[in-house]
């Protein structure tokens, strides 16, 4: 396994971790988030576990030849939710703990979500980008040129699900 797919390992449920430590998501009553905060956080982590699963399923029926055994994609691919946006499961993995920050309603617990994110951001343009350009040469440049990295629109979920529908 290659230094950057341990990377990959270690890293999510690292930033998953940083997002909680050290607040606890069981506050007292008289702490706990508004409802704007409860529905924002309830919306990021549903709308982050459906983009991560259409991605994931994308992904498995598109992303390898006959011959691959690995978890890694072998295939480029550019259908569905991943002609919205190149990193979606990355995309769903970070909204979660910011959903999770939300619920938990405090300050901190918002701003270390927040921070968290941005990290689990760079480390996707530094690690993953580079790899996928070595992967994919030429054909993920012209990627890079017509894809977002990552997309909030609800209509690149909504054309991820058709897709997978399609299959």
């Amino acid at each position: 396994m290659k230094y950057s797919q341990i990377w990959k390992f270690i890293y999510w449920p690292t930033v998953w971790a940083l997002a909680l430590y050290p607040w606890h998501p069981l506050q007292p009553a008289d702490k706990m988030p508004g409802t704007f905060m409860t529905v924002a956080g309830v919306v990021l982590i549903l709308y982050g576990l459906a983009v991560h699963i259409v991605a994931g399923k994308t992904l498995k029926a598109l992303g390898h030849t006959s011959g691959n055994n690995s978890i890694w994609p072998d295939r480029l691919v550019i259908k569905g939710i991943y002609s919205a946006m190149r990193h979606p499961q990355h995309l769903g993995l970070t909204l979660i703990p910011m959903g999770i920050g939300c619920l938990i309603g405090s300050f901190q617990a918002v701003l270390a979500a927040g921070w968290t994110v941005a990290a689990a951001f760079f480390f996707v343009l530094a690690v993953e980008e580079p790899e996928c350009i070595r992967k994919f040469g030429q054909d993920y440049f012209h990627y890079m040129e017509q894809t977002p990295p990552f997309s909030l629109r609800p209509s690149a979920l909504i054309q991820g699900i058709k897709f997978i529908k399609g299959l």
